[in-house]
């Protein structure tokens, strides 16, 4: 794995990115702004018909022309080059002097079966059903419910057990952001000193595969839903620790797996609003050894006004489960109720944080 920078350094550096897009926005008169904003979501149905298409795995083998890449993934030859020069407006693709189009960094981001390919993420995001309850997002802030059973109708969790196609785009998703993750987390965070560790709804076991890999005298478990079990059992395999894992299906609303003295969530509170988050580890606290040490793997809502990924999650959670992104504070608070001590929050590089939590004596 290649150094990582220090996190300061990200943070310098992202500072300065932020400050200059502030000044870009006072270059353009503010409702010149506005539009450019409120036109984003053209970019991600734009990136979405190429990535459907497969069109970056065309531009693997050479530059195509706009005829020749309509004839490769067949589509119309006009609609081909006006989706082609959309993409090239934003640094996917390029249109090199003699009209033929090639791949650009961002556009081997396109490109299916190689290990830094955001293919799957992209074709989740503009998913008509991700889409579609994002539509509803005005009816979610007037009455502070989830809109996706409206939208899709039934509650987001049943709809992926119904719908196994856009369950296996999301699971997908999920587990290329999980790698995305993981050279971040695996330099913040030393799983080598744990015996049995435990991923409570890891869907298809990405990251308890690297955190075995990090911890190779470790045994593993992964509780998730029966669905999901077999696809998990699958990955394991592939990733050469199935012999040291134990799959369990189950819900972390009943009961979380005994023994381990690790329990490990990624980007599963958020899922919830408090009342079920303080479940859901409570539940976990009952179930751990009183020496067990618990892990939430997600991202921390900073102060001020600055960009920030979480702020935008916080509203996709709303929107979908009715969940939520929680500051430092409200997750010291959470903890707190449900018989845990935060022990630290550990940043990274990324926009996800490591929590780590201990349960208190009181909570036993």
């Amino acid at each position: 794995m290649s150094r990582l920078p220090p996190v300061r350094v990200i943070r310098a550096a992202t500072a300065v990115r932020t400050a200059l897009a502030a000044v870009t926005r006072r270059m353009v008169p503010p409702e010149v702004g506005l539009l450019e904003l409120a036109s984003g979501f053209m970019a991600t149905h734009t990136l979405y018909a190429a990535a459907r298409l497969g069109i970056a795995d065309v531009l693997a083998a050479g530059p195509r022309s706009a005829s020749e890449v309509a004839g490769e993934v067949g589509s119309d030859p006009d609609a081909t080059a006006r989706l082609l020069r959309a993409c090239a407006g934003l640094g996917v693709f390029r249109q090199a002097s003699d009209d033929r189009y090639e791949l650009t960094p961002l556009a081997r981001g396109l490109c299916s079966g190689t290990p830094d390919s955001m293919l799957p993420v992209v074709l989740m995001l503009g998913d008509p059903s991700y889409q579609g309850p994002w539509g509803r997002l005005t009816h979610v802030i007037e009455t502070g419910r989830p809109g996706a059973e409206a939208s899709l109708g039934e509650p987001m969790w049943d709809y992926l057990d119904h719908n196994p196609g856009f369950a296996a785009t999301f699971n997908n998703a999920m587990t290329r952001l999980t790698a995305l993750d993981w050279p971040t987390v695996a330099t913040a965070y030393d799983f080598s000193r744990f015996v049995t560790i435990v991923d409570l709804g890891g869907g298809h076991g990405q990251l308890l595969s690297l955190m075995l890999a990090a911890a190779p005298a470790a045994n593993g478990v992964l509780l998730e839903r029966e669905a999901v079990i077999e696809a998990a059992e699958e990955h394991l395999r592939r990733a050469g620790v199935l012999s040291r894992c134990r799959l369990e299906v189950g819900s972390f609303f009943d009961a979380a797996p005994t023994g381990g003295d690790l329990y490990v969530m990624r980007r599963v509170i958020h899922d919830f609003g408090d009342e079920q988050a303080a479940a859901i580890l409570t539940n976990v606290r009952d179930s751990m050894p009183r020496d067990a040490t618990l892990l939430l793997l997600e991202s921390v809502v900073p102060p001020g006004n600055a960009p920030h990924l979480a702020k935008s999650l916080d509203l996709d959670m709303m929107i979908f489960v009715g969940g939520r992104e929680r500051t430092r504070g409200e997750f010291d608070a959470l903890l707190d109720r449900a018989g845990y001590r935060m022990v630290r929050v550990i940043p990274t590089i990324s926009t996800i944080s490591l929590i780590e939590a201990v349960p208190t004596a009181a909570g036993r």
